[in-house]
């Protein structure tokens, strides 16, 4: 395989070591656009993002919308609806926040960087970091139906005060996937321990997300539109 055939944007998400998922993703799904119509190309370049980038959801949504039967179209829409979905994802996890923080004030804690984490913080006022942190907020990397993968840390601030994960829906995976999922620096966090999960527009418990995730298919889809 010579990597100097792919998009110079399936390279640049691949080798991502500091943006967030959500953001590598959107990467990715420019660099496929432009080889979508290549069936060796497109394979080509989801093996590299599958191998760079071993422990991000939305990269295994990704080439499953890829291996589709139409593939432009499948990611077409797969890339509308990450960017109403990550919308809906910030404005329900700042309105649980503002709600856990108007009975107990305080300061808002979190670990490692994530563009939804980073657009939710952006919203509160005061300035969540400058109080003793009274509740956590952090992304996912991945959510399976017991568990969510997330930057080492993420359990301990779980562990210290309640701690919301704000998430898409292309962090769900069902078990089989996010067994394979994982990499230095991750780790996996019990969704028993985490207070509540933001996916999409939604605010659900722990159970409710890990039920969404045993039920997203493992088959590529059928068609994009």
């Amino acid at each position: 395989m010579d990597a100097r055939r792919l998009p110079a944007a399936v390279r640049a998400a691949a080798g991502d070591r500091r943006g967030g998922a959500a953001e590598v993703a959107a990467t990715a799904l420019d660099g496929l656009l432009e080889v979508a119509d290549d069936p060796d190309l497109l394979e080509e370049a989801v093996a590299v993002l599958l191998a760079g980038q071993p422990a991000m959801a939305p990269i295994w949504h990704l080439a499953q919308a890829a291996r589709g039967p139409d593939p432009a179209a499948a990611l077409a829409g797969l890339g509308r609806r990450l960017g109403a979905d990550a919308d809906a994802a910030v404005t329900a996890a700042t309105a649980w926040l503002r709600g856990r923080l108007a009975g107990t004030p305080g300061g808002v804690a979190t670990v490692s960087h994530s563009s939804l984490v980073d657009r939710v913080l952006d919203r509160l006022d005061p300035d969540p970091a400058r109080s003793d942190p009274v509740v956590g907020v952090v992304g996912a990397d991945a959510i399976g139906p017991e568990a969510l993968l997330n930057a080492v840390g993420t359990g301990e601030l779980a562990g210290r005060v309640p701690t919301l994960v704000v998430a898409t829906a292309v962090k769900l995976v069902p078990a089989k996937v996010f067994e394979r999922l994982g990499g230095p620096g991750f780790e996996v966090v019990s969704l028993e321990a985490v207070a509540a999960v933001v996916v999409g527009a939604e605010a659900l418990t722990p159970a409710e997300a890990g039920r969404r995730a045993q039920t997203v298919s493992q088959d590529p889809p059928r068609s994009g539109r």
